[in-house]
């Protein structure tokens, strides 16, 4: 079993939020990962991602949000940062990640 999860999510179809599958492509393009970390394009799998992501130890979200930063800035956020950004619903996708995690 793969220690790390890196996720890509959103919808490519709803223009900035498919940065994460975008994101996760280059990423692939210009790098070889280590075997203990699994690639998945989660796109908008909403709660079928939670066994995926209860399956391992460490998971590495890419996706869009808004941080009131410049758009297309990196924004890089732990365990202890991302519940702020829950209050709200971060993505059109019918069930997001908040209702995932």
């Amino acid at each position: 079993m793969a220690r790390t999860l890196l996720l890509g999510l959103g919808n490519p179809l709803m223009g900035d939020d498919g940065i994460g599958l975008a994101a996760l492509a280059q990423l692939l393009a210009q790098h070889e990962l280590p075997p203990e970390v699994e690639v998945m394009d989660g796109g908008t799998w909403g709660m079928n991602l939670l066994p995926v992501i209860e399956s391992h130890r460490q998971v590495v979200l890419l996706d869009a949000i808004n941080t009131g930063v410049a758009p297309g800035s990196l924004v890089e956020l732990g365990r202890d940062g991302l519940p702020r950004y829950f209050q709200h619903k971060l993505s059109p996708h019918q069930i997001d990640l908040r209702e995932v995690l």
